[in-house]
This record gives C-alpha cells, sequence and structure tokens, in this order.
C-alpha cells in the first residue's frame, strides 16, 4: 500500500510540461493528415484535379508517413527520443509552407510527401517518449493524451477549413500547420532524453538526473534496477530477442491491432467526411464542412473519456465495447444509404458521430498505448516502427481505394465491409489482446521474456 501511494504521488509539474510537448506530435499528425479534408473541395477546381488525381494528393502523405516510419526506428535509437522530435518539427513546418506556397500540382504532392515523413516520423517517437517518461499508474492516461491530441489536431483542422471554406482559402488552411511545430520546435529545446535510452547508452548518472526531475516522492526509486537492467548494453542482441518465440508472438499482436486500426475504416471518415456528406445530401461544401466540424467534436469528447478510463477500466475492455460500437454504428449507416430514406443526411451524421465516438473510445488511443507498453526495450523503437509501418500502409491502402469502392459497392456495401472488419477486430481483441493496466513496462518485459 505505501509503494502504490508512492507511486500516485510519483509525477512533477516538468513531467506534465514533457507529456503535452510530446503530444504536440499528435497534434501535428492530426492536423496535417486530416485538413486534405476541408481543402480537396477547393484544389480540385484550383489544379483541375480528376478522381484519380484527388486520391492521389490525399493518400500521398500516407507514402511519406511510411518513409517516416521506416527511419523513425534508427532515428530514436541513435538520436534519442527527443532530438528525433526536434527533427520531426522542422520537416513539418517545411512541408506546411511547401504546400501552401505551391503553384503547381508536382510542387503540391512533394510537400505533401515531405508533410507525410514528418507524420510517420512522430507516429512512433511522440508515444515512446511519452510511455518511457511516464509512471506505471498513469501511463496509459498519458500515452492516450496524444491520441486526444490527434484528435484536437483533426478538429482544429476541420475549424480552420470551416472558417476559410467562404473564401476557400486553401493556402492558408496548410500555412496554419506551421504554428503547432514552431511551438513544438521552441519548447522541445526545455524538456530531456528519456530515461531508458539514457541507461541504454551507460549515461546512468544523467538518466537518474532526469528521474528525478519528472518524479516527486520516492516512489521512482523501485524502479531504478528494474530499469537499468532491461536496458543494460551488455544484455543480449536487440536481434535475438526480436525473434524468440514470446516476442513473435508479441510482435504479431501490435501488428494486427495496428492493422485493424486502419482497415475498420477511421480514415476514410477523416479524409472524406465532407464528400460522404455530399454523398447522403448535404448541398454545399459549407453545410458538408459543418457537419464535418461536428464529428470532430465528437472525436475529441470521446477520447477525452477514453483518457478517464484507461487506467481505471483497463485497455482491453474498451477495444471491446469500441470494435462492437463501431460494427454497430456502420450498419445503421450502410442500412440508411441501402433504403435511400428521406432522412439519410441525419442518420449519416449520427452513425458518423457514432462510429468516430466508439473508435475514439476503443482502438484509436489503446493501439497507440498497447503500441508503447508490449515491446521490449532493447526492440522497443525497432518494433514500433513495423507496426507503425504497417498501420501506415493500410491507411495507404484504405484511403487509395475508399473512392473506387463507393464506385463498385456503394455507399451501403462499403461501409457495410468496413462494419464486418470491426467485428473480426472484436474477435482479435477478445482472442488475443491481454491486460497491461497498472503493470510497469519493466514488468511487462518480464512477463513477455519469462
Amino acid at each position: 500500500m505505501a509503494y502504490q501511494k508512492a507511486i500516485k504521488e510519483n509525477w512533477t509539474p516538468y513531467l506534465l510540461f514533457a507529456v503535452i510537448v510530446a503530444t504536440l506530435g499528435g497534434l501535428l499528425f492530426g492536423y496535417h493528415t486530416a485538413v486534405i479534408s476541408g481543402a480537396l473541395i477547393f484544389l480540385s477546381p484550383a489544379f483541375h484535379l480528376s478522381v484519380l488525381d484527388q486520391g492521389v494528393v490525399v493518400s500521398i502523405l500516407l507514402i511519406g508517413s511510411i518513409g517516416g516510419a521506416v527511419v523513425s526506428g534508427s532515428l530514436t535509437e541513435k538520436w534519442g527520443r527527443q532530438k528525433t522530435l526536434l527533427f520531426a518539427s522542422v520537416i513539418f513546418i517545411i512541408g506546411a509552407l511547401m504546400i501552401g506556397l505551391s503553384d503547381t500540382y508536382e510542387w503540391l504532392i512533394t510537400g505533401r510527401i515531405i508533410s507525410g515523413f514528418a507524420v510517420g516520423i512522430v507516429s512512433v517517437a511522440s508515444p515512446l517518449y511519452i510511455a518511457e517518461i511516464s509512471p506505471p499508474r498513469l501511463r496509459g492516461a498519458f500515452v492516450s493524451l496524444y491520441q486526444l491530441a490527434i484528435t484536437i489536431g483533426i478538429l482544429l483542422s476541420f475549424l480552420i477549413d470551416y472558417l476559410l471554406s467562404d473564401t476557400g482559402n486553401w493556402r492558408m488552411m496548410f500555412i496554419c500547420g506551421a504554428i503547432p511545430a514552431v511551438v513544438q520546435l521552441v519548447c522541445l529545446f526545455f524538456v530531456s532524453e528519456t530515461p531508458p535510452w539514457l541507461f541504454k547508452k551507460g549515461l546512468d548518472k544523467k538518466a537518474i538526473q532526469v528521474l528525478q526531475r519528472l518524479r516527486k516522492g520516492k516512489g521512482w526509486l523501485n524502479q531504478v534496477d528494474a530499469m537499468k537492467g532491461v536496458a543494460s548494453p551488455h544484455r543480449s542482441s536487440d536481434w535475438k530477442t526480436l525473434f524468440s518465440r514470446k516476442v513473435r508472438f508479441v510482435l504479431v499482436l501490435g501488428l494486427f491491432l495496428s492493422i485493424f486500426q486502419q482497415i475498420t475504416g477511421i480514415n476514410t471518415v477523416i479524409y472524406y467526411a465532407p464528400k460522404i456528406f455530399e454523398f447522403s445530401g448535404f448541398s454545399t461544401a459549407s453545410s458538408a464542412i459543418a457537419a464535418t466540424l461536428i464529428v470532430g467534436i465528437v472525436n475529441v469528447l470521446a477520447t477525452v473519456i477514453s483518457v478517464w478510463l484507461l487506467d481505471r477500466v483497463g485497455r482491453r475492455i474498451l477495444l471491446l465495447v469500441g470494435s462492437m460500437g463501431m460494427a454497430v454504428s456502420l450498419i445503421f449507416l450502410s442500412l440508411a444509404f441501402f433504403l435511400k430514406t428521406t432522412w439519410i443526411d441525419q442518420v449519416s451524421l449520427f452513425s458518423l458521430m457514432a462510429y468516430v465516438s466508439f473508435f475514439a473510445i476503443g482502438l484509436g488511443p489503446v493501439t497507440w498505448v498497447l503500441l508503447s507498453e508490449i515491446y521490449p526495450l532493447k526492440i522497443r523503437s525497432k518494433a514500433m516502427t513495423v507496426a507503425v509501418f504497417a498501420n501506415w500502409g493500410f491507411n495507404y491502402l484504405v484511403s487509395l481505394t475508399f473512392l473506387d469502392l463507393i464506385r463498385g459497392l456503394g455507399p451501403e456495401g462499403t461501409f457495410l465491409l468496413y462494419a464486418v472488419i470491426s467485428l473480426l477486430a472484436f474477435w482479435f481483441v477478445f482472442r488475443f489482446i491481454p491486460e497491461t493496466k497498472g503493470k510497469s513496462l519493466e514488468e511487462i518485459e518480464s512477463i513477455i521474456l519469462h
């Protein structure tokens, strides 16, 4: 009981500041991926985009994200988590300005790839940084703040799109994405590297100094020996660990969880929400973007609930409730399009609000939390790179094929397909995903490897 009491006090204002700075990576992630949703309506006539061109403009960011995810493992290992985030902030600024100032299709595409590269980097580095500086009791909530920041970034992009929709100023929609990157760039100079990375590099004294700034009380002292043990540079090679039988199973769990987060269709809503609302009867660009803004607000509010629940009810139950709720919401949406009801616009809005809410409770935040928890330190950045690579790869596949699915299967068939996949996600979680609530990263690693 005394140990638990110490852990409850195991944080400082500096820790909270460091977490917030890292979560700005999530806000940038959300803004730069979702801003295209409203901007696409104005980009199409400005650049004379065909349906294929529109799909490329949306999905090409994901190609950059895949590249960023691939290199992020090496960067976080070589440079550290904090310096990698610094690098990503600079790339975000370059990408936003390049898109906003573009006057050719090629320049636009190049800027989207560069922005995507930064998104891919922070999708590994931000949750990794947060997980490694957080005390066990608060780790779920702190890492899920990253997903909350993503939803805030998405909402912010929807709001900027809406405010600029009357003028059609798509350039400013993208340029605004450089502002939070500048803020993060400055703030990152005032936070330290994570203790596990410092221990891994043999910088024990520096690691303990950072821990003293991150935690108050004496509870953190109980974790130092365990942290030093798993981080020791003299432990068995990370590749040997990576291919051990138990770790292979955990790798597969993280991989499939990442894939399900995407193939249940969430980013079709994030990227194409105004078009979906146009399909369902919203007659003007402003009304479609306004409906999208409502969905963005619901996304943020539901994620706040998830942050509050994660360290109370656990990861597994939120995944189960979330995936089943997504399936039911998508079935209602599919039926509305199939029956072609006169109130399809209302049903589509409420169905998408419910669908996004259940995603924001389950697969949205919990995926990032589990990916940051289940991998041993020696392979954590490499394993997260593999999982995030798969995440972005399937994100690209889903976003690239959505308009073709709409044309081939119709809206009703497309959303029914995503509902079936959501049910498969429910089965996968029920059958394979363990509970990690309340365990330190070192305890989770010990369970996995022994």
